[in-house]
């Protein structure tokens, strides 16, 4: 029984450790996004010609 309880105490680390990460990863897909849209904007600023679809 006890290594039932150690399985399962090893699946609930992974899970915590898998859910931290995914976290992280939607941190820095969000201030990725956020550059990205800085930069479009930034250059649509000097050159609106190359930019479509964004409403003047």
């Amino acid at each position: 029984m006890s290594g039932l309880l150690a399985l399962l105490d090893d699946v609930a680390a992974i899970a915590k450790l898998a859910a931290s990460q995914i976290d992280d990863i939607a941190a820095q897909a969000s201030k990725a996004g956020s550059k990205a849209a800085g930069v479009v904007i930034d250059d649509a600023a000097v050159t609106p010609k190359y930019v479509t679809g964004l409403p003047a």
